[in-house]
């Protein structure tokens, strides 16, 4: 009877082990899931901040799917949205996936010398914070969430603002023409400009006393008092030129009807500038309004034609990066220098001032 006892004994201990031993498992698994849907979470939140990030102050370069080059020859930056950056947070490999954080965090912060890569760390004149550049890095590394799904998205919403406001800032321009009285012809209001500036005796007069001065710098054995001469005559024109900005303010204030408060001294002071003075004013007045008008619209078609081939609207600077704290490369390197000079020669063509 006691043999049967301990035999129940050591078979409900056992059962209690396995028990014990089964929960622990449950719950090490019910754990571990848990945990990793909350790392999964914090992630596609980073990616998704990133995404913001990236729509606001990247895809200039990089594109608005982050596909840079390679969906279009006419953005300069690289390929971010590859499978290959994130080939190891996929696979689970962390010791590859740290490294390419590093690489990509080292890269936002400091930018690239001799490339169009500028450093975006507030410490290194930036506009990016490490918390910002943290979530670019997840975005790239991870995808999280769908994260470049997120970050086009938030792209078009800004294209669709900022064409919305281009449409606007149209509109204005043409109401200024209409209201002043004014065509759109930017020719013949230049033209215009041209043949009022001709009659205005103290604007001719100071600019030629001003050539004059500049051309015997060249041949002067006085070069001080020379230089002296041409700065005079510089700052008596530029002072003239101040005074004509207030002059088409002006000019701009009475022909399109601006409130009397405004219009009234307006009057006043086109009255004593002289016929001379008043007719160039008002020239220039209609070629700023016809100029404005012109860009306005040209500005507008531009944006729409990029936003219909799914292209950011702004054109990346023309400039190559030097002189960060971004990786140095060797100058001396035949295919390197080549590769800056194509780069730059394409930021001259395509950059803003470029054909």
């Amino acid at each position: 009877m006691t043999g049967q006892n301990t035999e129940k004994q050591i078979l409900t201990m056992v059962l209690l082990l396995l028990i014990a031993v089964g929960s622990l498992g449950a719950y090490t698994w019910y754990d571990n899931g848990r945990r990793t849907e909350a790392e999964s979470e914090v992630l596609e939140r980073d990616a998704e901040r990133g995404a913001h990030v990236f729509a606001r102050n990247c895809r200039v370069c990089h594109g608005n799917d982050g596909r840079g080059r390679e969906s279009d020859s006419t953005l300069v930056g690289p390929a971010l949205n590859t499978p290959t950056n994130t080939y190891a947070w996929r696979t689970g490999n962390q010791g590859q996936w740290d490294i390419l954080r590093n690489r990509y965090e080292g890269t936002i912060r400091c930018g690239r010398n001799g490339t169009a890569m500028p450093p975006w760390a507030t410490e290194e004149g930036g506009s990016l914070n490490s918390f910002q550049i943290d979530n670019l890095v997840t975005l790239i590394t991870t995808n999280a969430g769908n994260g470049w799904e997120v970050a086009e998205h938030s792209a078009h919403e800004e294209d669709e603002l900022s064409i919305s406001n281009l449409k606007t800032g149209l509109t204005d321009a043409r109401a200024q023409l209409d209201a002043g009285g004014w065509d759109g012809d930017v020719e013949a209001a230049a033209a215009a400009v041209a043949e009022a500036e001709a009659s205005d005796g103290e604007l001719s007069a100071l600019r030629g006393a001003l050539e004059r001065a500049q051309a015997a710098l060249e041949d002067a054995e006085d070069a001080e008092a020379a230089q002296a001469a041409a700065d005079e005559a510089q700052a008596a024109l530029d002072q003239l030129e101040r005074e004509y900005t207030k002059f088409v303010l002006d000019v701009v204030a009475v022909r399109t009807g601006a409130d009397e408060e405004i219009a009234g001294p307006a009057r006043t002071r086109l009255a004593a500038a002289g016929g001379a003075a008043l007719a160039v004013a008002e020239a220039r007045a209609w070629l700023r309004a016809a100029s404005g008008a012109a860009d306005a619209e040209s500005a507008l078609a531009s944006a729409e034609e990029r936003f219909a081939a799914d292209l950011p609207i702004d054109q990346p600077a023309a400039q190559v990066t030097a002189e960060t704290c971004g990786q140095v490369h060797d100058w001396s390197d035949p295919g390197f220098r080549a590769a800056v000079d194509e780069l730059a020669a394409w930021l001259s063509r395509t950059g803003p001032g470029g054909g």
